[in-house]
């Protein structure tokens, strides 16, 4: 399968300064780094982690929202790193986002059917083209155009999440950065906006990045996923690979905090150490495993140098010691 999107060697650090002539950096904090990943042309690929693993981030650098510090970003074949400001507005087109908060994410002062024509009319559509587009793409998600002149505040979560994808749509792009676009949605209304997401996905051709933190949904959506912690690529693979077999040993925890409804062993053991995937363990300085400091099974190396992605037999990709690279 064609690559849609490579990704080499990004890094991303924001730097906090204080001063109003004299400027100076007071504290850095890396949220991406050097990572390398490939997107396929017609995937959907997972991207998992907790809070500040950098997964919102990345998503943000590929449609350059935020500018990277270091690395490319090559999609369908061009530097996107190197576009200028037309090339850029012309790239829009292609790729899209859709946010996490669907109400915050649409103007309120503007109707559904404002919303949702507002990328046609900044590319200078005809007003009879429009409304057309308009109509077919509220269709496409499920909603009446006959309701179009309402409010997004009368409408429900999911509602409105529906007119946030119809807007992400309209101009027909090929990628979108779905950056946890279901967690504020009841647990009914988020299978529905998975369903019609899969179903889109599949009749359009898209190609997809999806942002969670829970890796349950991303084992059920997704082609395949890759497990950040702290800025780094921790492991990647086929979904259901990495959900039945976590190789690293974050992801072996960050998975046993998941709450399932039959409750075993895994969850009751993890649920005690949950609050220290995150918040609670100290960083690091240095090149080392991010995860050295709550790892049961680290070793001497590990707190020396940052392991490299090691690609294993069956496809899949992990940054730990504990296992060998394939020769």
């Amino acid at each position: 399968m064609k690559n849609l999107i490579e990704i080499r060697n990004l890094s991303k650090t924001f730097r906090v300064r204080r001063g109003s002539f004299l400027r100076r950096e007071i504290s850095e904090n890396p949220a991406v780094s050097d990572i390398s990943i490939d997107i396929r042309k017609g995937e959907i690929l997972g991207c998992v982690g907790g809070s500040g693993s950098g997964k919102s981030t990345l998503g943000r650098m590929i449609l350059r929202l935020i500018e990277a510090d270091s690395g490319s970003i090559t999609y369908d074949g061009a530097d996107l790193r190197s576009f200028g400001p037309a090339e850029l507005r012309l790239h829009r087109r292609r790729a899209q986002i859709v946010f996490q908060d669907p109400l915050q994410s649409l103007n309120p002062r503007r109707t559904v059917a404002e919303n949702v024509a507002r990328p046609l009319l900044n590319f200078g559509m005809r007003a009879d083209e429009v409304q057309a587009r308009v109509d077919e793409v509220l269709q496409l998600v499920g909603l009446d155009p006959g309701q179009a002149y309402r409010y997004p505040h009368e409408f429900s979560g999911g509602q409105c999440q529906r007119i946030a994808i119809a807007r992400a749509l309209t101009l027909e792009p090929e990628f979108l950065f779905l950056d946890e676009p279901v967690s504020a949605l009841d647990v009914s209304i988020q299978a529905q906006i998975l369903t019609l997401l899969r179903d889109l996905q599949a009749k359009l051709g898209l190609t997809f990045l999806f942002v969670s933190h829970d890796l349950k949904i991303v084992r059920q959506f997704c082609d395949r996923t890759m497990v950040m912690y702290r800025g780094k690529l921790l492991e990647t693979g086929e979904s259901d690979q990495v959900y039945r077999q976590p190789m690293h040993p974050f992801t072996q925890d960050f998975l046993g905090t998941v709450l399932h409804l039959r409750r075993d062993n895994r969850w009751e053991a993890a649920a005690e150490r949950a609050e220290d995937l995150e918040s609670a363990a100290p960083a690091m300085s240095g090149p080392c495993c991010p995860y050295v400091s709550n790892c049961q099974q680290r070793m001497p190396e590990c707190a020396r140098a940052m392991p490299a992605l090691r690609t294993l037999h069956d496809q899949r990709s992990v940054a730990c010691l504990l296992y060998p690279a394939t020769a």
